[in-house]
């Protein structure tokens, strides 16, 4: 009397499957992302750089200006 060890093949093809569609819609999702943010971009030559601000105090020095 030998024991069955190994999961049914159909079910272990059902979640491969289920895996595969999962992965190719986050990859999509992913793409998609991907496409729409350099579609939206601005072009190097119109692009303004904006000052970083490097600490907390910065945020709060031009409050006291006059």
């Amino acid at each position: 009397m030998a024991l069955r060890v190994c999961a049914p093949t159909s079910r272990r093809c059902q979640l491969s499957i289920a895996t595969g569609f999962l992965g190719a819609f986050v990859v999509a999702s992913l793409a998609m992302q991907l496409l729409r943010s350099n579609a939206t971009a601005p072009s190097a030559a119109n692009a303004v750089v904006e000052p970083v601000t490097t600490h907390q105090a910065t945020l709060w020095q031009t409050l006291g200006q006059p």
